[in-house]
């Protein structure tokens, strides 16, 4: 058995995340979010097409105004029942409670039962909670009843119950209530079932299926609720006419008057009749609009059962394995991918989700979970992202702990406490562009009269040009005690870096300063030329006007040798091209020339500060740009410079 400490961190994060997703889809914890994209499916999906046996006759705002009443004396109902029996219609589906007794009910049972086909609703009182299972709703007991008679006569009763989701709107409707433990069927369920020649009363409940007679199957969701698949908004779905019309066309027939509408039209349908005047407690938001007459629900759910057009919830546990999936490959994709492209891939990965979920709506009335899948995907991008920012972070850290320890080593590389040899003063300032440099420089005492002076600069910078850097210094040390000319080490330590390089180079320029025949011995390298300031001419120049190729690029090559006087007052600068190529916001190099400049014009200043000037203007120049290279110059003075 695998002990739960030799679990990595790691793979507790993914379990954990693993049992939210787990959590949060069985617990529907985003329900009335997916409710919105529930909604949403429906407005992209094109109108189905309904049963042209279904006529609304809408009781509405033209009749109460003809008729100056409400509620409809039964007399009324009664003629129109009879009307709607003579024009040949097969159902005629009340969507009106008729609980109490009043003066024409005898009128109205007699109408009903000479008709055969009148459907009455009966209105129950549920429990406020809905269960989360499949279980069929059990009545409280009855809102509102059928008067007796007509119940008697009626070719069949169902209940009109429907179930209001949080956001107010009515989206499903129990298939059966359970009452003195008899299943009643839905109004429209019945009426459908009577359409199709089947027994609404021989009923099985399997799961998430109803199956009435072993005939029909029919798909619900938790607490027996049936999906109302709305085909379309009021005012385009199924036929609509209007309760007082039919009775005045009727009376214009009667008369020998052409009627506005032919009544022929009725045979054969099956017609419901409901409330659907302005600002009745009939109207209710449903997916496709805020004021629906639930007249239209019982179509739609009639419409949806004959033409076996059902809306399919797939339940939790398929919701579930499909988030736990959507994680899955969305972790796989983000751990995978860079930031920008695993951006790029749950983008896609989301749009694609939600493409499907449409799609399956719209062709097969499939019903997935859009909302959480969605968050899942970018939770875990966001997750995923943060995790490897912050991982990065920590692994800079460490990075930069071990720059900085290769830079401490890089700088012990570098001259120590070397600021005097005999009258020569020594300054020297080096600014890696990054924590190490490519840069390097050395002042090597040959003797008691000779002092050698090296600058270099490796091709790129950071680590890789840094550790040539150190290597480079390794070897010139142990050239520099066997040779007393300078080109004859620069072409030594050209040999020895040649087979080493691979593809870089070092341009380096070394010095080596007698002073007791106050003779200088240079060679170079492919560096930058060395200024010098003549005290007894009292200008600046360019020493060394010809040089070699960098070190490492052919090996064997043979560096030439240059001398010039020393005399007291001169001063000789030497510098890398992290100088002269520094740029100014506005693109302008700081060149050789501001160099020579600063070299004359600090030709009088005390030589402790004249590397600060250097400094200073350097800096000053290139202000708000980012340091592209290394910079190091390297200051000898010859001491006793006079006026």
């Amino acid at each position: 058995m695998v002990s739960l400490k030799k679990i990595p961190p790691n793979a507790w994060i993914i379990i954990c995340l693993c049992v939210s997703v787990l959590s949060l889809s069985s617990l529907r914890a985003f329900r009335n979010y997916e409710l919105l994209f529930y909604d949403l499916r429906f407005r992209l999906r094109p109108p189905l097409a309904t049963s042209k046996d279904i006529v609304l006759i809408e009781i509405s705002d033209d009749t109460l105004k003809s008729l100056k009443t409400w509620p409809l004396p039964r007399d009324f109902h009664a003629d129109f029942v009879d009307v709607l029996k003579e024009c040949g219609v097969k159902s005629i589906v009340f969507d009106i409670v008729f609980s109490e007794p009043t003066l024409y009910d005898v009128r109205f049972s007699e109408a009903i039962r000479d008709s055969k086909c009148v459907y009455l609703p009966v209105v129950f009182g549920l429990s406020a909670t809905q269960p989360t299972t499949y279980q069929v709703p059990q009545a409280r007991g009855i809102l509102g009843d059928i008067v007796s008679s007509f119940k008697k006569y009626a070719a069949g009763v169902g209940h009109i119950n429907t179930f209001v989701d949080p956001d107010g709107k009515v989206r499903k409707a129990p298939l059966f209530i359970r009452h003195n433990n008899t299943f009643i069927p839905h109004l429209a369920l019945k009426v459908a079932c009577d359409f199709l020649g089947v027994n609404a009363h021989n009923v099985e409940f399997k799961g998430n299926s109803v199956i009435v007679d072993k005939k029909l199957k029919m798909p619900v969701s938790f607490n027996n609720s049936f999906m109302a698949n709305y085909p379309d908004k009021w005012a385009k779905s199924f036929k609509h006419l209007s309760y007082i019309q039919i009775l005045k066309a009727y009376s214009d027939v009667s008369r020998g008057i052409v009627p506005k509408i032919d009544l022929s039209q009725l045979k054969g349908k099956v017609c419901f009749v409901g409330l659907t005047a302005t600002a009745t407690h009939d109207l209710k938001p449903t997916p496709l609009e805020r004021s629906y007459p639930m007249v239209g629900l019982h179509a739609s759910i009639f419409s949806s059962v004959v033409g076996r057009q059902f809306i399919n919830d797939v339940g939790p546990l398929i919701n579930t394995i499909i988030n736990l999936l959507i994680f899955a490959l969305a972790f796989f994709v983000c751990v995978r991918l860079s930031p920008l492209k695993s951006l790029l891939a749950t983008t896609l990965s989301g749009l694609g989700y939600f493409g499907i979920s449409v799609v399956s709506f719209i062709f097969w009335g499939i019903v997935i979970d859009v909302f959480l899948p969605l968050c899942i995907i970018g939770a875990t991008y966001a997750g995923v992202t943060l995790y490897k920012f912050l991982d990065e972070i920590r692994r800079r850290q460490l990075l930069e702990k071990e720059l900085d320890i290769a830079r401490q080593i890089q700088k012990s590389f570098l001259p120590q406490d070397i600021q005097e040899f005999l009258d020569i003063e020594i300054f020297s300032f080096m600014q890696p562009a990054k924590f190490v440099a490519g840069d390097l420089y050395d002042i090597i005492v040959l003797d008691k009269n000779r002092l050698g002076v090296f600058i270099g600069d490796v091709s790129g910078k950071g680590v890789p040009a840094s550790l040539i850097m150190a290597q480079t210094v390794s070897l010139l040390r142990v050239f520099a005690k066997t040779c007393d000319d300078p080109a004859h080490t620069l072409t030594q330590l050209n040999k020895e870096l040649s087979g080493v390089l691979q593809g870089r180079f070092v341009t380096a320029l070394y010095l080596i300063i007698d002073t007791q025949t106050r003779i200088v011995h240079a060679s170079c390298a492919g560096h930058s030329p060395l200024l010098v300031y003549a005290a007894a001419h009292n200008r600046v120049d360019e020493f060394l006007p010809t040089s070699g190729p960098p070190l490492g690029v052919i090996d064997s090559l043979t560096y030439e040798r240059f001398q010039c006087k020393l005399a007291k007052g001169d001063r000789f600068l030497l510098y890398t091209d992290g100088v002269t190529e520094a740029r100014s916001r506005s693109g302008e190099e700081f060149g050789v020339n501001k160099l020579k400049s600063i070299l004359f014009m600090t030709r009088q200043l005390p030589t402790g500060s004249i590397m600060d000037n250097f400094k200073g203007e350097i800096f000053r120049f290139f202000k708000g740009v980012r340091q592209h290279d290394d910079i190091t110059l390297v200051l000898l003075n010859v001491k006793g410079m006079k006026k």
